[in-house]
C-alpha cells in the first residue's frame, strides 16, 4: 500500500467513477482499477459494488474510506509541518514545457519584489506530477494545463489553450479529406497517463464518439513534434507551436475540429497562508492581470 494507492481509492469513492477518477487524477482507467484492486488483495476486502449508477462503496469500504482519508490528512500535515520548520525563503515552483507562455522572467521579478531573499528553484515535469509534488509539499506552487478540480488545491485560471490534430507535412492531402472515422485510424502520438494532454486527448475523443488508440508515448513536446515530423503518426499540439510548424511546412494542422483546455497556476490549500506562496499567488496575478 502506498499514499497514491489511497488517493486513487478515496477518488474513486467520492466521484463513484472509475473513469471520472481516472480523469481527475490524470491515471489511465486501468491503472485506478490496478490500485483498487491492490488495496483489495492486501487487506482481504471488497471495498465497492458496481452498480447501474456507479461505484459503491461496500460497508467495509466506508470505512476504510473514512480512515484513508485521515491517512491522506496526517501524510500531508506532516510534509507541510516538516517544511515549515526550514522555510528560510526558499522556493519551488512546477512548470510544464512551455516556458514561452509561462513568462517566468516575470514571474521571477515580481516575486522578488515582495520576497527580496527568496531562492527560487524551478522544476520541470508533466501536470499529474506536478499536481501530486504540490499537494505532497515537494513543490511550493506550479503552472498546469487542464481543468482542475481537487479540494487541496487552490487554482487561478490565467489562459486558455487551444489544442489542434497535427500530422506530417506530407500527409497534408491525406488528414484535407480526413473526417473522425479516419483520424482514429491514423497512428497516433501519445503521451503519459500523468500527462493532462492524454485526459484532455481521450475527452476529445469521446466527444466525437471516436476512440483512442496510441502508437508511441512520448513526454516532451519538441519530441512529440519531432515524432510527427519523422511520419510516425499525429498528435495533439498547442495551436501557438503548430501554426509556426506548419508556416515551415513541417507539420499540417487537420482543418475539421479543435479543442481548448486552461494554463492555471495552483499552490496547496494548506500552504496559502505561507508569505512565500502568498507573494507567489500575487505575483501571478498582477503578471496575467486576474
Amino acid at each position: 500500500m502506498d499514499l497514491n494507492q489511497l488517493k486513487t481509492f478515496v477518488t474513486v469513492a467520492e466521484t463513484s467513477s472509475l473513469t471520472r477518477a481516472a480523469s481527475l487524477l490524470f491515471l489511465s482507467q486501468p491503472a485506478v482499477s490496478a490500485h483498487i484492486k491492490s488495496l483489495e488483495s492486501e487487506f482481504n476486502v471488497r471495498l465497492f459494488t458496481r452498480t447501474p449508477r456507479g461505484m459503491e462503496l461496500t460497508p467495509v469500504g466506508a470505512v476504510m474510506r473514512d480512515e484513508a482519508r485521515m491517512a491522506l490528512t496526517a501524510a500531508s500535515n506532516f510534509i507541510q509541518k516538516a517544511r515549515s520548520l526550514n522555510d528560510t525563503g526558499t522556493c519551488t515552483l512546477g512548470t510544464i514545457s512551455i516556458p514561452v507562455i509561462l513568462n517566468l522572467p516575470g514571474v521571477l521579478s515580481e516575486l522578488r519584489l515582495r520576497q527580496q531573499n527568496v531562492n527560487l528553484t524551478i522544476r520541470q515535469n508533466i501536470s499529474g506530477h506536478i499536481i501530486d509534488s504540490v499537494i505532497n509539499g515537494e513543490m511550493d506552487a506550479g503552472f498546469v494545463i487542464g481543468n482542475i478540480n481537487d479540494k487541496n488545491l487552490g487554482v487561478l485560471a490565467i489562459s486558455p489553450i487551444t489544442l489542434c490534430v497535427v500530422g506530417p507535412w506530407a500527409w497534408r492531402e491525406k488528414l484535407q479529406a480526413a473526417e473522425w472515422d479516419d483520424i482514429q485510424k491514423f497512428a497516433w502520438i501519445s503521451t503519459p497517463d500523468k500527462c493532462s494532454f492524454t485526459g484532455i486527448t481521450r475527452a476529445f475523443f469521446e466527444r466525437h464518439n471516436a476512440v483512442l488508440v496510441p502508437s508511441v508515448v512520448a513526454d516532451q513536446e519538441k519530441t512529440l513534434t519531432e515524432l510527427v515530423c519523422l511520419e510516425m503518426g499525429l498528435t495533439l499540439m498547442r495551436e501557438d507551436l503548430a501554426l509556426p510548424a506548419q508556416n515551415n511546412e513541417l507539420v499540417y494542422i487537420w482543418p475539421k475540429a479543435k479543442t481548448v483546455s486552461q494554463l492555471c497556476f495552483i499552490w496547496a490549500k494548506s500552504r496559502e497562508s505561507s508569505p512565500i506562496v502568498m507573494a507567489l499567488i500575487d505575483s501571478v496575478k498582477t503578471l496575467w492581470k486576474l
